[in-house]
């Protein structure tokens, strides 16, 4: 621990180094949460997988709600599921380094951060219910995928919104 302690001390405050940069701050973060970051975490990998979720993963997910949710499939709804739980994991993971980092948060602010990933969360839990339906032989597959329809709904609007402040403030 020292040593760390002394690396942190040697790299962030040398009399060479005006700020704490990157590599100041995560090292930084490192030692004073006992943890140690994966290699590829970095500011800029964050900001990409932010955006390309913003922008390519929303429209997989469109994609899904309005081709393959009517038809209830339990696959399709696993795959999608499984597409969810991952991105928001990817997305979790950068929000956190962010933070431990002081480098912001994913989704530029908590509000939006914790509203995406909620939904995404609460989309995920309706694909499970799709998935672990009893079988019928006769159901209403309107009634099955109403509710996933409606988080998936949710999950769009907070992903737009964010969308819309990025553009107004001039950062898309």
């Amino acid at each position: 621990m020292k040593k760390i302690f002394l690396i942190i001390t040697l790299i962030c405050f040398s009399p060479f180094s005006f700020a704490c940069d990157e590599t100041c701050k995560r090292a930084k973060a490192e030692a004073a949460n006992n943890i140690k970051f994966a290699s590829y975490l970095n500011q800029k990998y964050c900001k990409t997988t932010g955006m390309d979720f913003l922008l390519h993963g929303r429209k997989s997910l469109e994609t899904y709600r309005e081709k393959q949710l009517p038809t209830a499939h339990r696959g399709g709804a696993k795959n999608i599921r499984n597409f969810i739980l991952q991105r928001k994991d990817w997305l979790q993971e950068c929000d956190n380094y962010l933070q431990l980092t002081e480098q912001g948060r994913i989704f530029r602010d908590k509000e939006s951060t914790e509203k995406i990933l909620a939904s995404l969360n609460g989309t995920a839990e309706e694909l499970h219910k799709i998935m672990m339906r009893p079988r019928a032989e006769v159901e209403s597959l309107e009634l099955v995928t109403a509710p996933a329809g409606q988080k998936f709904d949710e999950l769009f609007k907070n992903v737009d919104a964010h969308y819309l402040e990025l553009q107004r403030r001039g950062l898309l």
